[in-house]
């Protein structure tokens, strides 16, 4: 029988972390390549009435989604101590309800068909009560081995589903030429990711038993559920809005947009909290360490994605007709639009860490409904506007936001504000620095008619050196710097004395 509760040194569980964080990054640079990959051949085989179709019946599976997991796939990492029984009660509680959610969005999707007058929306609706299927039959699976901290693990079925997943998009797309290729693309995924999680955690489910042993961590859930439903909201209503008053052409460009900007970023944040839950968790009795984790964590995070999100805002022009066509340009100003809450909800993402680890999910379901509710109000003012003016509009509301989601985070727990003002404030002036940077070297030489690519390349590093540089203007930057530079050093020495032995 797998270990359910492993225990670990102070080094092994430091060792962990690292190989976390490497697998993390590996994992989403394959995903990240596959749906860029996605995004730039499907929407060259595929129109935009294709992909604003599915965009309308996506929110619809979205939904039920937040509801499938319950939030217990983070219980089951965050508890102290799991039992056989904890686990299988949780399993079958997820299974039950994501068998009970498929048949109800089956049930319900000729009513799909008709809120959008399209009748081809009734079909891929129920189409998409399979996804449901398969991630009710694998979250505790994928938890447990979060929990056993078998990251590796992880990162190579979830770049095998990912992988299948769009080799098996283009193929349907390439025969078929609509939108069921995108449909295709995400069950053969959930099945090749299900099936790995069972074969390689070593566990199985026993017998159903009383939910009663399990009921704390059901409260835990319930936390994370609000949290989910209310960002349900703030992620879904911006499309449905515009789908029904816009049309299926101004929702597949908005789509696009978003798929190219803020959907790629997070696929690269969203997973860092598999690493850091366990890891967090585990030091909450230690203030100390803990704030040193999530310090140490943060940077290469930061370093990986925010220059690339200001490169992005600074060749957004170029970057959009190069990756998706000349017919897409209508998709530019949206992408800029969005480009500031891209870069901003990057940078709030380790929030979610801390609420999380900490067991403060009544405050993380209450700033989520915040959050819903301001979002959902920058969606109406922006929408008389079309894509465009949601796309600001969202961005705007996000900047007001900020502020007061890390105030609120810091009011408890070992991550203060003064904490977190050292660890964010510094990136933040290096991805400005970086867009006033990578914008200038842009526009002189798009006037001077540089290549497109020698001017993507150039801004790109320009936008990395010029983040990297305002770093080590402030301490926390200098002391991460020079501490991932030692470690190079370190390794280059090893590698060259192993080398010569």
């Amino acid at each position: 029988m797998t270990d359910l509760n492993p225990c670990f040194s102070e080094e092994a569980h430091a060792r962990k972390v690292r190989n976390g964080a490497f697998a993390a990054i590996a994992t989403q640079a394959v995903r990240v390549a596959t749906q860029a990959g996605s995004v730039i051949v499907l929407s060259r085989l595929l129109t935009p009435v294709d992909f604003g179709i599915y965009a309308m019946a996506s929110p619809i599976l979205a939904f039920a989604v937040l509801f499938q997991d319950l939030g217990l796939g983070h219980a089951t990492v965050q508890k102290d101590s799991l039992s056989q029984s904890d686990l299988s009660s949780l399993f079958w509680v997820n299974l039950s309800v994501g068998t009970m959610l498929a048949l109800s969005l089956v049930a319900i999707s000729p009513l799909v068909g008709l809120f959008y007058n399209e009748p081809k929306l009734a079909a891929l609706t129920a189409g998409m009560s399979l996804t449901l299927l398969l991630s009710g039959a694998d979250v505790q699976h994928l938890s447990l081995l979060t929990r056993q901290m078998r990251f590796w693990t992880l990162a190579v079925l979830e770049s095998a589903a990912a992988v299948a997943g769009f080799v098996a998009a283009i193929a349907i797309a390439s025969i078929y030429h609509n939108y069921w290729a995108i449909l295709v693309g995400s069950l053969v995924s959930g099945v090749v990711l299900a099936s790995g999680a069972w074969l390689t955690s070593g566990w199985w489910p026993s017998r159903p038993g009383s939910i009663r042993h399990a009921r704390g961590m059901l409260t835990f859930g319930l936390g994370v559920t609000g949290f989910n439903f209310a960002e349900f909201i703030s992620r879904n209503a911006d499309s449905v809005l515009i789908g029904k008053l816009c049309g299926a052409a101004s929702l597949g460009a908005y789509n696009r947009a978003y798929r190219l900007l803020l959907f790629p970023l997070q696929q690269v944040t969203s997973p860092m909290i598999r690493v850091m839950l366990p890891t967090l968790s585990s030091l909450t009795k230690d203030p100390d360490r803990y704030r040193q984790s999530f310090q140490r964590a943060v940077f290469p995070a930061f370093v990986a994605v925010v220059p690339g999100v200001a490169f992005m805002i600074s060749s957004a022009d170029v970057l959009v007709t190069t990756l998706l066509g000349s017919q897409w340009a209508e998709v530019t100003p949206i992408f800029v639009g969005l480009s500031v809450a891209g870069l901003l909800q990057t940078m709030n993402s380790p929030a979610s860490w801390l609420f999380l680890s900490q067991g403060r999910t009544r405050e993380y379901m209450r700033w989520g409904f915040f959050s819903a509710g301001t979002s959902l109000v920058g969606f109406l003012c922006g929408l008389p506007f079309g894509p465009v003016g949601v796309a600001t509009a969202y961005s705007i509301s996000e900047c007001l936001r900020t502020p007061i989601l890390w105030w609120a985070v810091g009011r408890n727990g070992p991550v203060g504000h003064a904490d977190a003002a050292r660890v964010i404030l510094p990136h933040l002036a290096g991805a400005i620095a970086s867009i006033i940077g990578a914008s200038c070297l842009h526009h002189w030489m798009t006037s001077h008619s540089s290549g497109t690519l020698l001017t993507l390349a150039a801004c790109f590093s320009l936008s990395y050196a010029l983040a990297v540089l305002v770093l080590s203007l402030f301490p926390a930057g200098r002391r991460e710097i020079k501490r991932y530079s030692s470690r190079g050093v370190a390794r280059t020495k090893a590698g060259v004395s192993l080398a010569n032995n």
